[in-house]
């Protein structure tokens, strides 16, 4: 599974998790926190890749 795959599956965990209603304050600032990590995550390896993509033309 690719890196981007488990990060698009995480953020969907989260989602679900905050839709439920269920998560207090502190969680859903936790949530947020990593879903915010996560999301920065997939930009630098979304650039990564067009970077690789690049060079090898």
């Amino acid at each position: 599974m690719t890196r981007l795959r488990e990060i698009s599956e995480r953020l969907g965990a989260i989602a679900r998790e905050l839709e439920g209603g269920e998560a207090g304050d502190a969680r859903a600032s936790e949530l947020a926190n990593e879903a915010a990590e996560l999301s920065a995550e997939a930009v630098e390896e979304t650039n990564r890749r067009i970077r690789e993509g690049e060079a090898a033309e």
